[in-house]
Protein backbone atom coordinates (compact mmCIF):
# COMPACT_ATOMS: atom_id res chain seq x y z
CA UNK A 1 0.00 0.00 0.00
CA UNK A 2 1.54 3.68 -0.80
CA UNK A 3 0.12 6.66 0.90
CA UNK A 4 -0.17 9.66 -1.19
CA UNK A 5 -0.59 13.34 -1.08
CA UNK A 6 -1.82 16.10 -3.44
CA UNK A 7 -1.13 19.42 -4.46
CA UNK A 8 1.53 21.48 -2.04
CA UNK A 9 4.31 20.21 -0.22
CA UNK A 10 4.77 21.63 3.27
CA UNK A 11 7.44 19.97 4.73
CA UNK A 12 10.37 21.99 2.56
CA UNK A 13 9.74 25.44 2.23
CA UNK A 14 9.41 27.26 -1.03
CA UNK A 15 8.53 24.02 -3.45
CA UNK A 16 5.47 25.00 -5.76
CA UNK A 17 3.53 22.28 -7.11
CA UNK A 18 2.74 24.06 -10.48
CA UNK A 19 3.78 27.89 -12.47
CA UNK A 20 0.75 30.36 -11.22
CA UNK A 21 1.83 33.54 -13.03
CA UNK A 22 -1.54 35.27 -14.80
CA UNK A 23 -1.46 35.34 -18.80
CA UNK A 24 0.85 38.52 -19.10
CA UNK A 25 3.95 36.51 -17.23
CA UNK A 26 4.05 33.97 -19.81
CA UNK A 27 3.47 30.99 -17.58
CA UNK A 28 4.58 27.79 -19.02
CA UNK A 29 4.34 24.06 -18.01
CA UNK A 30 8.00 23.73 -17.99
CA UNK A 31 8.62 25.78 -15.09
CA UNK A 32 5.64 23.73 -13.71
CA UNK A 33 7.65 20.55 -14.26
CA UNK A 34 10.88 21.75 -13.20
CA UNK A 35 9.02 22.44 -9.38
CA UNK A 36 7.44 18.74 -10.20
CA UNK A 37 11.12 17.48 -10.56
CA UNK A 38 12.30 18.88 -6.68
CA UNK A 39 8.85 17.65 -5.22
CA UNK A 40 9.54 14.49 -6.66
CA UNK A 41 13.14 14.53 -5.11
CA UNK A 42 11.54 15.99 -1.97
CA UNK A 43 9.33 12.86 -1.75
CA UNK A 44 12.32 10.39 -2.50
CA UNK A 45 13.72 11.19 0.10
CA UNK A 46 10.87 11.22 2.87
CA UNK A 47 9.88 7.66 1.23
CA UNK A 48 6.40 8.99 0.18
CA UNK A 49 5.15 7.03 -3.53
CA UNK A 50 1.90 8.55 -4.81
CA UNK A 51 1.76 12.04 -5.59
CA UNK A 52 -1.24 13.61 -7.00
CA UNK A 53 -0.06 16.28 -9.53
CA UNK A 54 -1.55 19.83 -10.07
CA UNK A 55 -4.03 20.12 -12.62
CA UNK A 56 -2.60 23.27 -14.07
CA UNK A 57 0.46 22.05 -14.71
CA UNK A 58 0.26 23.58 -18.24
CA UNK A 59 -1.06 27.28 -17.50
CA UNK A 60 -4.20 27.79 -20.49
CA UNK A 61 -3.56 24.84 -21.98
CA UNK A 62 -7.19 24.37 -23.57
CA UNK A 63 -8.21 27.97 -23.15
CA UNK A 64 -10.24 28.30 -26.15
CA UNK A 65 -9.34 32.31 -26.06
CA UNK A 66 -5.58 31.32 -25.50
CA UNK A 67 -4.17 29.54 -28.57
CA UNK A 68 -0.60 30.42 -27.83
CA UNK A 69 -0.20 28.66 -25.04
CA UNK A 70 -2.09 24.99 -26.81
CA UNK A 71 1.87 23.56 -27.80
CA UNK A 72 2.86 23.46 -24.24
CA UNK A 73 3.20 19.70 -24.48
CA UNK A 74 5.26 19.48 -27.91
CA UNK A 75 7.51 22.29 -26.51
CA UNK A 76 8.15 19.73 -23.49
CA UNK A 77 8.41 16.51 -24.74
CA UNK A 78 12.32 15.88 -23.54
CA UNK A 79 11.35 17.59 -19.74
CA UNK A 80 7.74 15.49 -19.82
CA UNK A 81 9.80 12.34 -20.67
CA UNK A 82 12.62 13.09 -18.14
CA UNK A 83 10.27 13.73 -15.07
CA UNK A 84 8.11 10.65 -16.22
CA UNK A 85 11.33 8.27 -16.23
CA UNK A 86 11.93 9.88 -13.19
CA UNK A 87 8.74 9.25 -11.27
CA UNK A 88 8.73 5.77 -12.62
CA UNK A 89 12.89 4.87 -11.24
CA UNK A 90 11.52 6.38 -7.73
CA UNK A 91 8.73 4.04 -8.21
CA UNK A 92 6.39 6.94 -7.68
CA UNK A 93 3.20 7.04 -8.79
CA UNK A 94 1.37 9.70 -10.58
CA UNK A 95 -2.33 11.26 -10.56
CA UNK A 96 -4.39 13.95 -11.19
CA UNK A 97 -8.06 15.64 -9.90
CA UNK A 98 -9.71 17.21 -12.51
CA UNK A 99 -10.90 20.68 -11.36
CA UNK A 100 -14.26 20.95 -10.02
CA UNK A 101 -15.70 23.31 -13.12
CA UNK A 102 -15.20 20.15 -15.16
CA UNK A 103 -18.53 18.55 -15.56
CA UNK A 104 -19.67 16.57 -18.37
CA UNK A 105 -23.14 16.36 -16.89
CA UNK A 106 -23.41 20.21 -17.60
CA UNK A 107 -27.03 21.57 -19.30
CA UNK A 108 -24.76 23.97 -20.94
CA UNK A 109 -22.79 22.48 -23.94
CA UNK A 110 -20.55 25.22 -23.91
CA UNK A 111 -19.24 23.95 -20.22
CA UNK A 112 -19.21 20.21 -21.12
CA UNK A 113 -17.26 20.83 -24.44
CA UNK A 114 -14.68 22.61 -22.34
CA UNK A 115 -14.52 19.93 -19.59
CA UNK A 116 -13.95 17.16 -22.42
CA UNK A 117 -11.02 19.28 -23.93
CA UNK A 118 -9.95 20.00 -20.45
CA UNK A 119 -9.57 16.08 -19.55
CA UNK A 120 -8.62 15.62 -22.76
CA UNK A 121 -5.42 17.53 -22.03
CA UNK A 122 -4.94 16.17 -18.92
CA UNK A 123 -4.98 12.95 -20.48
CA UNK A 124 -2.13 14.44 -23.07
CA UNK A 125 -0.04 15.12 -20.01
CA UNK A 126 -0.19 11.78 -18.31
CA UNK A 127 0.61 10.37 -22.16
CA UNK A 128 3.47 12.56 -22.66
CA UNK A 129 4.87 11.74 -18.95
CA UNK A 130 4.74 8.18 -20.63
CA UNK A 131 2.45 7.54 -16.73
CA UNK A 132 1.60 3.51 -17.56
CA UNK A 133 -2.32 2.88 -16.90
CA UNK A 134 -2.11 3.70 -13.06
CA UNK A 135 -1.82 7.17 -13.96
CA UNK A 136 -5.70 8.98 -14.10
CA UNK A 137 -7.28 11.43 -13.59
CA UNK A 138 -10.30 11.40 -10.70
CA UNK A 139 -13.31 13.37 -12.18
CA UNK A 140 -17.01 13.72 -10.11
CA UNK A 141 -20.35 13.00 -11.70
CA UNK A 142 -20.91 16.78 -11.36
CA UNK A 143 -24.13 18.68 -11.07
CA UNK A 144 -27.94 17.27 -10.68
CA UNK A 145 -29.75 20.48 -12.33
CA UNK A 146 -33.26 19.32 -10.87
CA UNK A 147 -33.05 15.40 -12.48
CA UNK A 148 -30.46 13.17 -11.73
CA UNK A 149 -31.19 10.39 -14.04
CA UNK A 150 -30.81 13.23 -17.38
CA UNK A 151 -27.71 14.15 -15.87
CA UNK A 152 -26.15 11.48 -15.50
CA UNK A 153 -27.05 10.33 -18.94
CA UNK A 154 -25.90 13.30 -20.21
CA UNK A 155 -22.25 11.88 -18.39
CA UNK A 156 -22.08 9.19 -19.83
CA UNK A 157 -22.75 9.79 -23.26
CA UNK A 158 -20.33 12.59 -23.19
CA UNK A 159 -18.01 9.95 -21.71
CA UNK A 160 -18.20 7.89 -24.72
CA UNK A 161 -17.53 10.65 -27.03
CA UNK A 162 -14.00 11.39 -25.66
CA UNK A 163 -11.43 9.93 -27.26
CA UNK A 164 -10.32 6.27 -26.18
CA UNK A 165 -6.78 7.65 -24.78
CA UNK A 166 -9.07 9.94 -22.37
CA UNK A 167 -11.22 7.60 -21.19
CA UNK A 168 -8.66 5.04 -20.62
CA UNK A 169 -7.26 7.51 -17.77
CA UNK A 170 -10.79 8.49 -16.17
CA UNK A 171 -12.12 7.12 -12.74
CA UNK A 172 -15.07 8.55 -11.20
CA UNK A 173 -15.71 9.48 -7.32
CA UNK A 174 -18.49 9.42 -5.00
CA UNK A 175 -18.96 13.33 -3.61
CA UNK A 176 -20.63 14.52 -0.07
CA UNK A 177 -24.12 15.95 -1.33
CA UNK A 178 -24.97 15.12 -4.85
CA UNK A 179 -23.62 11.33 -6.17
CA UNK A 180 -23.18 8.88 -3.75
CA UNK A 181 -20.84 5.38 -4.47
CA UNK A 182 -23.99 3.26 -5.24
CA UNK A 183 -24.73 6.27 -8.07
CA UNK A 184 -21.12 6.67 -8.84
CA UNK A 185 -20.94 2.76 -9.15
CA UNK A 186 -23.82 2.11 -11.72
CA UNK A 187 -22.33 4.70 -13.69
CA UNK A 188 -19.48 3.60 -14.15
CA UNK A 189 -20.99 0.22 -15.19
CA UNK A 190 -22.56 1.81 -18.05
CA UNK A 191 -19.05 3.60 -18.75
CA UNK A 192 -16.74 1.21 -18.24
CA UNK A 193 -14.42 3.24 -15.78
CA UNK A 194 -13.15 2.32 -12.39
CA UNK A 195 -14.62 4.19 -9.13
CA UNK A 196 -12.21 5.79 -6.67
CA UNK A 197 -14.01 5.11 -3.04
CA UNK A 198 -13.92 8.13 -0.60
CA UNK A 199 -14.18 7.30 2.28
CA UNK A 200 -15.61 10.61 3.91
CA UNK A 201 -17.97 11.59 1.18
CA UNK A 202 -19.43 8.14 1.53
CA UNK A 203 -20.22 8.90 5.38
CA UNK A 204 -21.79 12.37 4.19
CA UNK A 205 -23.55 10.58 1.17
CA UNK A 206 -24.90 7.06 1.61
CA UNK A 207 -29.18 7.38 1.18
CA UNK A 208 -28.75 3.50 0.39
CA UNK A 209 -27.67 3.26 3.87
CA UNK A 210 -24.30 1.22 1.54
CA UNK A 211 -22.04 -1.07 4.96
CA UNK A 212 -18.65 0.41 4.30
CA UNK A 213 -16.90 -2.78 3.32
CA UNK A 214 -19.46 -3.56 0.93
CA UNK A 215 -18.54 -0.27 -0.62
CA UNK A 216 -15.10 -0.38 -0.79
CA UNK A 217 -15.34 -4.00 -2.42
CA UNK A 218 -17.87 -2.82 -5.10
CA UNK A 219 -15.30 0.59 -6.24
CA UNK A 220 -12.22 -1.55 -6.06
CA UNK A 221 -14.12 -4.54 -8.06
CA UNK A 222 -14.81 -1.90 -10.64
CA UNK A 223 -10.63 -1.49 -11.41
CA UNK A 224 -8.67 -3.69 -13.85
CA UNK A 225 -7.01 -6.78 -12.89
CA UNK A 226 -3.22 -5.37 -13.12
CA UNK A 227 -4.17 -1.89 -11.88
CA UNK A 228 -3.82 -0.90 -8.43
CA UNK A 229 -7.10 0.82 -7.00
CA UNK A 230 -6.66 4.00 -5.44
CA UNK A 231 -9.17 5.63 -2.49
CA UNK A 232 -9.56 8.70 -0.74
CA UNK A 233 -9.17 8.93 3.11
CA UNK A 234 -9.59 11.82 5.14
CA UNK A 235 -10.64 13.21 9.17
CA UNK A 236 -13.42 15.62 8.97
CA UNK A 237 -12.81 18.58 10.50
CA UNK A 238 -13.73 19.16 14.07
CA UNK A 239 -12.54 22.42 15.53
CA UNK A 240 -13.59 25.78 15.38
CA UNK A 241 -11.79 28.61 14.16
CA UNK A 242 -12.16 32.26 13.96
CA UNK A 243 -12.93 34.12 11.14
CA UNK A 244 -12.30 38.31 10.94
CA UNK A 245 -14.94 40.76 9.05
CA UNK A 246 -13.27 43.86 8.27
CA UNK A 247 -10.10 45.62 8.61
CA UNK A 248 -8.28 47.93 11.75
CA UNK A 249 -10.71 49.15 14.45
CA UNK A 250 -14.18 48.14 12.02
CA UNK A 251 -13.31 44.54 12.15
CA UNK A 252 -15.39 42.44 14.09
CA UNK A 253 -14.38 38.55 15.15
CA UNK A 254 -16.77 35.55 14.72
CA UNK A 255 -16.31 31.80 15.44
CA UNK A 256 -16.98 29.57 12.53
CA UNK A 257 -17.87 25.92 13.91
CA UNK A 258 -16.70 23.33 11.76
CA UNK A 259 -18.25 21.69 8.91
CA UNK A 260 -17.99 18.17 8.37
CA UNK A 261 -17.37 18.09 4.81
CA UNK A 262 -13.82 20.04 5.56
CA UNK A 263 -10.83 18.24 5.45
CA UNK A 264 -8.51 18.15 9.01
CA UNK A 265 -5.07 19.26 9.33
CA UNK A 266 -3.75 15.39 9.87
CA UNK A 267 -5.86 11.98 10.06
CA UNK A 268 -6.94 10.64 12.81
CA UNK A 269 -4.93 7.20 13.21
CA UNK A 270 -7.26 5.54 15.06
CA UNK A 271 -9.70 6.02 12.55
CA UNK A 272 -7.81 4.67 9.71
CA UNK A 273 -6.68 2.06 11.61
CA UNK A 274 -10.32 0.67 12.76
CA UNK A 275 -11.42 1.40 8.79
CA UNK A 276 -8.09 -1.17 7.45
CA UNK A 277 -8.98 -3.70 10.52
CA UNK A 278 -12.84 -3.26 9.58
CA UNK A 279 -12.35 -3.64 5.52
CA UNK A 280 -10.29 -6.52 5.86
CA UNK A 281 -7.74 -7.11 2.40
CA UNK A 282 -10.33 -7.62 -0.14
CA UNK A 283 -7.61 -6.25 -2.91
CA UNK A 284 -4.79 -4.17 -2.48
CA UNK A 285 -4.94 -0.73 -3.02
CA UNK A 286 -3.07 2.80 -2.69
CA UNK A 287 -4.56 5.20 -0.48
CA UNK A 288 -4.45 9.21 -0.92
CA UNK A 289 -4.30 11.05 2.43
CA UNK A 290 -6.47 14.17 1.82
CA UNK A 291 -5.70 16.15 4.67
CA UNK A 292 -4.63 19.98 4.95
CA UNK A 293 -0.81 18.93 6.69
CA UNK A 294 -0.40 17.22 2.93
CA UNK A 295 3.01 15.29 2.99
CA UNK A 296 3.04 16.28 6.81
CA UNK A 297 -0.08 14.26 7.34
CA UNK A 298 1.08 11.31 5.38
CA UNK A 299 4.62 10.98 7.16
CA UNK A 300 2.85 11.75 11.12
CA UNK A 301 -0.27 8.86 9.83
CA UNK A 302 2.92 6.74 8.31
CA UNK A 303 4.51 7.26 11.76
CA UNK A 304 1.89 6.49 14.21
CA UNK A 305 0.66 3.67 12.48
CA UNK A 306 3.55 1.89 12.67
CA UNK A 307 4.31 2.30 16.68
CA UNK A 308 0.07 1.58 16.84
CA UNK A 309 -0.49 -1.05 14.76
CA UNK A 310 2.62 -2.21 12.78
CA UNK A 311 0.28 -5.04 11.26
CA UNK A 312 -0.85 -3.08 8.57
CA UNK A 313 1.42 -3.07 5.87
CA UNK A 314 2.63 0.16 4.49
Amino acid sequence: MKLGCAGKILGKPGLKSYDARRRGNNPHLSVSLAYVRDILCYLDGVDIRFYRLSARLAPYLSHPDMPEFHGQIEECESELTFIGTLAQRMSLRLSIHAPLHVVLSATDEDIARQSANELTALARILDALKVGPEGIIIVHAGGVYNDKKAAMLRFAHRYESLPETTRQRLALENDHSRYSLSEVWELSRRCGCPVVFDRLHHLLNNPEGLPTDEALQMALESWPVGITPIIHFSSPRTDMHYVTHGRGAAAEHSVRRPLWSEHSDYVNPFEFIGFMKHVGTVRDFDVMIEAKGNDLAVIRLREDIRRLSPQIEL
